[in-house]
Formats: C-alpha cells, structure tokens, sequence
C-alpha cells in the first residue's frame, strides 16, 4: 500500500489503466472505538463495485469479489489515516492511504478517478508541522481543512526512544545508516558521556540531531514546507543541531502544554491562513494568464488543452461532476450525461501525464469546476 501518494506515483498510477477501471474513496477512522466503522463502511462500496461490474459484465467482476474479502482484515483497517483510496483494472489492484478524507464514491470507468486526490498529491497539502518538545516529536500533515498526524514505524517518537542508555539494540535500530540521498545518511546517536548539565546537554543534541535527521527524510525531494511548533528555547537548540533541515516558521509554544484538541485546533488554523494565502497568489495567477490568453476557465478548451501537453497548472473548483467524451482522434469534447467519464477527471489525468501540476481553487471559483494557466 502507498502511503500519502506522490504526484510521480499518481502519474505512475495511470499507465495501469486496463480495460475497466474502478475506484473506491472513503474516508476512514484512525483510531478508537470508530475504526470499527471503516470495514462496514468499505463493504457497502466494495458491493456497489461489484454490483456495477456485474451489470457491465466487466472482466475485473472476479478481482472485485475477492477484494471484498478485505473488509475481514481487522488488522488493516485499525490501521488507517483519514482516507484511503482503491483502484482496480484488469491485473492490477492499488491502495493508497490518504491525508485527507477524499469524500465517498464508487466509479467504474474506462479512467481512474484520481480528482479527488490529485492536489494533494502534487502538493497542495504543502505544509508538515514538527511539534516538538524536549521529550518528544511529532509530525501533521495539514490540507487547509484538517490536520492529521503522521503514525507510522518512526513518529512520533521520544526522546528517550532515540537516545538511550538502556536499551542499545533499539538505538542501533533508529541508527541504520540508511542512505536517503543528498540530504545525508543516517548515523549513531549514542548517549551522552560525563555527568550533569553536559551529559543532559550533549543527550538533547543528540536527540535533535536524530529529530531533524528523520525529518529530513520527509522531505527530501518534495516540496513540502515545514512548520515548527516549539519553545523559543528548543527551536533555537533545534536550529543548530538540525543541519540542512530548513523551517519556514516557528511557532513559538510548548505543544506539550497543549491537549490534543488544542493542538489540532492551532495547526488547522496556521494552515488554513497559509492556505489561503496561497489560494490569492493563484487566484492572481489565473486572471493574468486568461487576460494575457495564457489561460482559461471554459471546460472544453481547457480539456484540449491539457490533451494538446499545454496545462502547466490545473486548478479546481466546484466539485461537480460533468460527464462526457474526450475524443483524441477527433480533437474534440462532448458533454453526454450517459457517459461514465468524468471530463474535469480527464483534464487531470492529462495534465498529470504531460508534466503538469493540479491544485485547487477555494477562492473566486465562481462556481467553475475548473480552470487552467498554460504553458504557452
């Protein structure tokens, strides 16, 4: 399964379009009590798939029914983020965890519906957010809606996980010397030597050290930016134990002294603002690019021009569907409310395969469900 989804990975994604294509969004629980939902909720979309496939006498009916078997696994589905995306073709089955919940629905097509989270994915979700204390480190992920903390094999993670005395085989555990590229490999951290304020001093920098080691490799080759929430005291220490991991703005708080709601409450708000902030700056993009007809919010042109490689940004607005063909030979769109095909999905798929980017539009969308600044 592919976690939080890269846009080369949506883009690799396509080439396993074969013959009938369904896909299933969802939402999903992470934790308590509600993650008994996710497989109850999985079922009834997994059989609303099946019954489409059954009516078309698709070829992927058998793949289907043994996918179904999935909502058995209580293991997986204890272990969810905030959404999950699955996409079937002949040969081919693909799961995707999700930061965001992409809204429920079940579409078997000729193309996968990758809409819903194609944004995300090319890094409309730009914003990761340390939380960050002298015990521990934690990481969220934020879309400008919610926020969702990252829970996986490394973070969160302590201090006292990463910088131990007691228990040296798991040290050398978090210390593997993997290589993750340019940015560095991963070295020991052992505990600090000698008694007092230099021991405890020569501890918390091996800790941050190790901290920005793997926050790092988060971001290597990606565009996200990286928030710090933490005391002006361990953002400085941060700062000069943590090479090359560059922070765009910190906070200056103690997200220990704050409960989980609370926390979740201020990371939300700092990301809606930087949301909207940018959502302004492309808002002024596209109105220059139409004036200058660089650029356009006609479905159809924009549509040719994501098939003709012109697309550099795809932005989106109303999530409304507007079925209908692209016909590539003729070089021509139809709206048709029989077709299976989405033609705002279309004008993705084909600006994901030509190099360009997808974001969304919150702001003066005037109710368009798309728009495009082209390339030339």
């Amino acid at each position: 399964m592919i976690a939080f989804p890269n846009k080369s990975q949506l883009t690799e994604l396509l080439t396993n379009e074969n013959g009938d294509c369904v896909s299933i969004l969802m939402g999903t629980y992470q934790s308590g009590r509600e993650t008994n939902q996710n497989p109850i909720r999985f079922k009834n979309l997994i059989q609303e798939a099946i019954e489409l496939a059954k009516k078309k006498e698709s070829p992927i009916l058998s793949q289907l029914e043994a996918l179904a078997e999935l909502a058995h696994d209580a293991t997986f589905w204890q272990h969810q983020s905030a959404g999950l995306a699955i996409y079937v073709s002949e040969g081919t089955e693909q799961r995707m965890m999700l930061s965001h919940d992409p809204g429920e629905s079940v579409t078997l097509s000729d193309e996968f519906n990758i809409r819903p989270i194609a944004s995300v994915a090319c890094g409309e979700t730009n914003l990761m957010t340390l939380a960050l204390s002298w015990e521990r480190a934690r990481l969220f992920r934020s879309d400008g809606h919610t926020s969702v903390e990252v829970k996986d094999e490394v973070f969160p993670v302590t201090m006292d996980e990463l910088v131990t005395e007691r228990d040296p085989e798991k040290q050398l555990q978090y210390s593997s010397h993997e290589s993750f590229g340019a940015g560095g490999s991963e070295t020991v951290m052992y505990h600090g030597h000698g008694e007092g304020e230099d021991k405890i001093e020569a501890d918390r920098h091996a800790y941050l050290s190790r901290v920005g080691e793997l926050v790092q490799k988060r971001l290597y080759n990606t565009d996200l930016q990286l928030v710090a929430f933490a005391t002006e005291e361990v953002a400085g220490h941060f700062e000069a134990a943590a090479e090359g991991v560059e922070i765009t703005q910190c906070i200056h708080v103690s997200p220990d002294a704050l409960s989980d709601s609370q926390l979740d409450a201020r990371i939300t708000a700092f990301a809606k603002e930087h949301h909207q902030s940018n959502d302004e700056v492309l808002a002024e993009r596209l109105g220059a690019s139409i004036a200058g007809d660089l650029g356009s919010s006609d479905l159809e042109e924009v549509v040719l021009a994501a098939l003709d490689g012109r697309v550099d940004t795809l932005l989106l607005g109303a999530d409304t569907r507007i079925p209908g063909r692209c016909d590539a030979t003729k070089h021509s769109v139809t709206l048709d409310e029989t077709a299976s095909t989405d033609l705002v999905n279309t004008a993705v798929r084909l600006t994901l395969n030509s190099g360009g980017t997808i974001r969304r539009l919150q702001k003066a969308s005037a109710g368009q469900p798309v728009a495009a600044i082209y390339r030339y």
